[in-house]
């Protein structure tokens, strides 16, 4: 499988349960989502910066239709999978 460049350190991946489609959290605090198929061909899906701060944990659900992120900023974001958009914002999430 080739690289794929995502600009910044990766702290966690996370994979669709159902696509070929695999998230990046990444320390700048973006998170990338990115299809790709058998022959190690991919595109970018999404690009989202929810967080000044790193991206720490990514998992999704069990349809895969949202995303959790949490990072260095302790809070918690949920991601729409298929347009990339924050639907929710859970601050202080740690307490």
């Amino acid at each position: 499988m080739p690289d794929i460049p995502v600009g910044s350190q990766i702290f966690d991946l996370a994979f669709h349960p159902t696509n070929a489609t695999v998230y990046t959290g990444l320390l700048d605090g973006h998170i990338k989502s990115f299809r790709y198929d058998e022959q190690g061909q991919h595109e970018q899906a999404f690009s989202v910066k929810p967080s000044k701060r790193s991206c720490r944990s990514l998992v999704t659900n069990e349809d895969g239709s949202r995303l959790y992120a949490a990072g260095k900023a302790k809070s918690i974001f949920t991601i729409d999978t298929d347009t990339g958009s924050i639907l929710e914002t859970r601050k202080d999430a740690h307490e």
